[in-house]
């Protein structure tokens, strides 16, 4: 059974064939205005040429000079023609085709009048006649006028063509405006339908993008890579929870245990110090997830010039200290380099990036930190030679709260270096990570070069 178009595909079909139909009838409509007028312009130039002629007859040999040559006029053929009245001052007809004065034209000039002229066959017909009328002297008048029926049939086929114009017009625009509205229509559908399998949680869920590049496709496009950052967004939320939960679940059963092994051995100062270390990375925790959640809702109207390369060199000195307590060589060479952004936000992300690889990398091992300015923009790169990450958790490690150590042994949150691809995605800079063979290479790239300007903020 076919489905009959809705009140919205009418509509819009409707519309669609108004405004075809106004199109047509104002093309039409100028057309037949700019060939009145030229048709008007010719036949007018055409009897000014006429009366010119006799005018100047006039001038020269007198008003029987001029019934002359109207006489002859009105007696041989012409390929136009033209129509004669010389009268006197009371208007008896002297010479010329027409019977009598026309009563339209009243005063001289050029004017347009409609008489009945006999045919080769002896009958009479209404023609419609251009007409210029002169004063010959105080006692004689003429008129030189044009057959101009060209105008009163152009006007009839203006008008049945205008008719069956829109008709036409109407027809074809309410076909292709029902189909336009109801493809439109049926994306409408089609997104409302994704979108609330969507809400019923089929964060898999994608419109279809027929390849056509036209602007549904490219809604489609723009619709489909909302729902998977939504999709990538609850992923993440999903996997943090869960680590959170797992992260918090831990240090809290230990002080729960701790506290009831105090209590029933009467020795509470004796697991102070233990819970005092628990409570400081559950503190730590909490504090790296606010530092994620304020990252990113960073707003580009935040951002100011920043010295980059000052931010590497302090927290160069920030970590010397704890590089070499760890009998690890850091070695930090900085170009001078600017960004625009917050200044703050850049040094959490240089000093998780430091951290990061100081504590992977074993006793003896080297941390390496540069900053360049090159061609495509500024490269700051952070190198140790610890054990490094596997290719295929690269990514999985930039997740928030995913540690490598599962049995979360290790110090951490987990939130280091999801800290740090947040603060380089508002930034405008991409996060990649490498082998260094042995270890791993740490590389951020802002693009452009001093000054140059954050893409966008999240």
């Amino acid at each position: 059974m076919r489905r009959l178009p809705s009140t919205a595909a009418l509509r819009g079909a409707l519309w669609i064939t108004l405004i075809a139909l106004m199109a047509t009838g104002i093309a039409l409509t100028v057309q037949y205005g700019q060939t009145v007028r030229l048709l008007d312009t010719r036949a007018q130039a055409s009897v000014d040429d006429e009366m010119a002629g006799l005018v100047e007859r006039y001038q020269a040999d007198g008003p029987l000079a001029v019934a002359q040559a109207v006489s002859r006029a009105v007696g041989r053929p012409r390929v136009t023609d033209f129509i004669y009245l010389m009268t006197d001052a009371a208007g008896r007809p002297i010479a010329g085709n027409l019977a009598a004065w026309p009563g339209e034209i009243d005063r001289t000039g050029y004017r347009t009048f409609d008489t009945r002229i006999a045919t080769t066959r002896g009958t009479m017909i209404e023609r419609q006649v251009a007409a210029r009328t002169v004063l010959l002297g105080d006692d004689y008048r003429l008129l030189v006028g044009s057959l101009s029926d060209d105008r009163r049939l152009l006007h009839d086929r203006y008008v049945s063509a205008l008719i069956w114009s829109l008709l036409a017009t109407g027809a074809v625009g309410l076909l292709f405006g029902l189909w336009y509205s109801r493809r439109g229509l049926a994306f409408l559908d089609a997104a409302s339908a994704a979108g609330d399998r969507f809400r019923a949680g089929h964060l898999d869920e994608r419109l279809p993008v027929t390849g056509r590049g036209d602007e549904y496709d490219r809604l489609a496009a723009t619709l489909n890579h909302g729902f998977a950052e939504i999709e990538r967004l609850v992923d993440s939320l999903r996997t943090a929870t869960d680590a959170l939960a797992h992260d918090l679940k831990t240090p809290l059963t230990r002080i729960r245990s701790r506290i009831e092994l105090a209590t029933m051995q009467g020795d509470a100062d004796g697991v102070s110090a233990d819970i005092r270390d628990d409570l400081d990375a559950l503190l730590r925790t909490i504090d790296d997830t606010l530092r994620l959640a304020r990252a990113e809702t960073t707003m580009a109207s935040e951002f100011a010039p920043v010295d980059l390369a000052a931010i590497v060199r302090e927290a160069g000195e920030l970590f010397d200290p704890v590089a070499e307590d760890r009998g690890i060589a850091l070695t930090v060479t900085a170009a001078p380099a600017s960004v625009n952004g917050v200044r703050s936000l850049l040094g959490q992300l240089v000093a998780n990036l430091i951290d990061n690889a100081l504590k992977y990398t074993p006793a003896g091992g080297s941390v390496t930190v540069s900053l360049s300015q090159e061609g495509d923009g500024i490269r700051l790169r952070v190198a140790d030679t610890g054990p490094g990450i596997p290719v295929d958790q690269r990514d999985h490690v930039l997740t928030r709260f995913v540690r490598l150590d599962t049995s979360r042994q290790t110090d951490g949150s987990g939130l280091g270096l999801s800290i740090a691809q947040v603060a380089a995605r508002v930034h405008g800079a991409r996060l990649l990570l490498d082998d260094n063979r042995p270890g791993l290479i740490v590389t951020v790239h802002f693009a452009g070069g001093n000054g140059s300007e954050a893409a966008t903020s999240l």
